[in-house]
């Protein structure tokens, strides 16, 4: 996926190739050397404050215009802002999304397996020689290759996962 893609999925209503007309009609130019992206290569100012959809041509004048009306733009800090709510409903939306996060328990994100492995102790190590389903061990190392992950990290952390789960807490 290009760098073109990943914006314009960004912005509701234009696909990579309007975006890239768009811009190229901004006078912007994408330049794919290093640094990669578009610069702005015009003679005046630079139109931070006009909408992307401004740039935008209809594909054919026979095609029907959008159904929706289209939104008001308000600029706030050189960025475009599409208005679709009254300063009102703004006003209530900012309210209740406040409240919301205010009341909202702390939800705590588990880490992923590569941030537990960073958490691992550097301990002394042992070796154990332990037998499995072949079946099994197939589908560990194939996991393993393809993660890029060391087999031993991933059985301490198996293991510990078990035995908190199972161990006998007066063991411990």
């Amino acid at each position: 996926m290009d760098v073109h893609t990943d914006v314009a999925k960004q912005i509701d209503g234009i696909s990579k190739d309007p975006l890239a007309s768009a811009l190229n009609a901004a006078v912007y130019k994408y330049s794919s050397a290093t640094p990669r992206g578009w610069t702005f290569v015009g003679d005046s100012d630079e139109p931070l404050d006009q909408s992307i959809f401004d740039f935008v041509k209809s594909k054919s004048s026979a095609k029907k215009s959008h159904s929706q009306p289209v939104p008001k733009t308000v600029t706030t800090d050189s960025h475009a802002i599409h208005r679709q709510f009254t300063d009102d409903e703004m006003r209530a939306i900012k309210e209740m999304l406040k409240s919301w996060q205010e009341s909202a328990p702390v939800i705590k994100r588990e880490p992923t397996l590569h941030e537990r492995i960073k958490q691992l102790p550097q301990e002394e190590r042992t070796r154990k020689t332990i037998v499995i389903d072949q079946t099994i061990g197939e589908r560990f190392d194939v996991f393993c290759e393809a993660e890029r992950l060391n087999k031993s990290d991933i059985l301490h952390l198996a293991l510990v996962d078990f035995l908190d789960k199972f161990e006998c807490p007066s063991l411990r």
